[in-house]
């Protein structure tokens, strides 16, 4: 596993709106796909009001339960909507409260790297052809040294593949961003997507870039994913 090192760069679309709106140092890349983020923040954010469509599933890793541990491995068909490239196929959920971290939402929330380094788990979203996305999530690096550790997560949007052939990312329009966030608090990143012309099903994938332990397994804990496309819900 990686160790934490100093971000690139902003690049491409997600750079030019790093500087109107003064986003903080990260690193972003697109392949032809517009896109962009907000601030990264620590600050809270409204609930969504019913009104609201979610577009993902399980967003916040409340299903399945952890039952008689602080933290268990499921097997990817076990957790809706998500999959997974970790080399055992398993996603690893946290309880809150695990390692004195709390959920930033609900009880539950998810640790990228399972049984693996450089993980990233995934899914596929309905959404409508050239139209935006909205979407924000949580990211906090693991405990994991008596020194403050620093974690980085990357958001990445793509069309989904027609035939599931292993390729996480997705193919054709992309746009990905990545930012850093140490064991201290849950910090939040946000942003758009615009999808492509005929794309009615979109890949969305959250990938453990740098942990800063050594150790296989250990690092890159997420939470509170929403996409919806409507910019006042988010």
């Amino acid at each position: 596993m990686l160790k934490h090192t100093k971000l690139l760069p902003a690049v491409g679309a997600a750079a030019l709106l790093a500087t109107l709106v003064g986003a903080p140092p990260a690193s972003a890349a697109g392949a032809g796909g517009p896109g962009g983020f907000g601030n990264a923040t620590t600050t809270s954010k409204k609930a969504p009001s019913a009104a609201c469509k979610e577009l993902t599933t399980d967003g916040g890793f409340e299903a399945p339960k952890v039952k008689g541990a602080d933290w268990m491995l499921f097997d990817e068909d076990d957790v809706p909507g998500w999959r997974t490239d970790d080399p055992q196929g398993q996603i690893e959920i946290w309880k809150s409260g695990m390692d004195g971290v709390p959920a930033r939402f609900g009880s539950q929330f998810a640790e990228l790297n399972a049984t693996g380094s450089g993980n990233s788990i995934y899914q596929d979203i309905k959404t409508k052809p050239n139209s935006k996305i909205y979407w924000s999530f949580w990211i906090r690096a693991r405990d994991t040294s008596d020194a403050k550790d620093v974690d980085a997560t990357q958001i990445h949007f793509g069309r989904t593949p027609k035939s599931d052939n292993g390729n996480v990312n997705g193919v054709g329009s992309t746009f990905a961003y990545m930012n850093t966030a140490t064991d201290v608090s849950w910090r939040r990143l946000s942003g758009w997507y615009q999808t492509g012309s005929n794309q009615t099903m979109t890949r969305v994938t959250l990938t453990a870039v740098e942990s800063a332990s050594t150790d296989e397994g250990y690092g890159n804990l997420v939470d509170g994913l929403t996409i919806v496309d409507n910019k006042k819900c988010i």
